[in-house]
């Protein structure tokens, strides 16, 4: 598998790469404007993730950011939009009877999902790796449960392309496991059954 992520460091030609879109359709559902509120912080990216590099590490102490490979899009904003969707898709109880919103609608209270990253890079043994931590916090600000992410998942093929579209799917699957976890933490609403 090394050589999975050797082709990242050699690659000729550069590129501009976006996360793949979740196949996840976030359902229309509806909840009532009374709703309690989950307010969804955008994602906190250490700062070497900042630099719209995609990021691989080729041993266990090295991380190189690509000088031609970058993201097409503000990375932060990426990570918050598709996070966003896979919350608002979740069928678990209680989040689906939640309005999941991000922080700009400012004003209104409600609970409160922070998340950090400190890895979202590619490795040398032919995963992509995604680390991190998660807080939600109450209305009132106290801390409901917080965890630690860490997900790793296979590149399919050498290459950039293969290495987005293992972070996306390392992303995908980050995303269901806060839905379910943020489910289990948040207070039930009236309506939910």
């Amino acid at each position: 598998m090394l050589g999975t992520l050797a082709g990242c460091t050699t690659a000729a030609t550069g590129g501009a790469y976006l996360l793949p879109q979740t196949t996840q359709a976030a359902a229309q559902r509806s909840v009532a404007a009374d709703a309690p509120l989950l307010e969804v912080m955008p994602v906190q990216l250490a700062s070497y993730l900042e630099g719209g590099s995609l990021v691989y590490q080729t041993d266990d102490i090295t991380l190189v950011q690509a000088s031609q490979n970058l993201w097409a899009d503000d990375l932060q904003d990426m990570l918050t939009r598709q996070l966003l969707t896979q919350l608002k898709a979740s069928p678990a109880q209680p989040l689906s009877q939640y309005r999941i919103a991000d922080t700009s609608l400012s004003g209104l209270k409600g609970a409160r999902l922070s998340v950090s990253l400190d890895r979202f890079i590619g490795r040398h043994d032919g995963q992509s790796v995604i680390t991190g931590r998660w807080r939600l916090r109450g209305v009132d600000g106290s801390v409901l449960e917080e965890g630690v992410i860490q997900t790793l998942t296979p590149l399919m093929d050498d290459g950039y392309p293969a290495l987005v579209n293992s972070l996306g799917e390392g992303w995908r699957v980050t995303g269901e496991q806060l839905a379910r976890e943020i489910a289990k933490a948040l207070p039930a609403t009236a309506d939910a059954s």
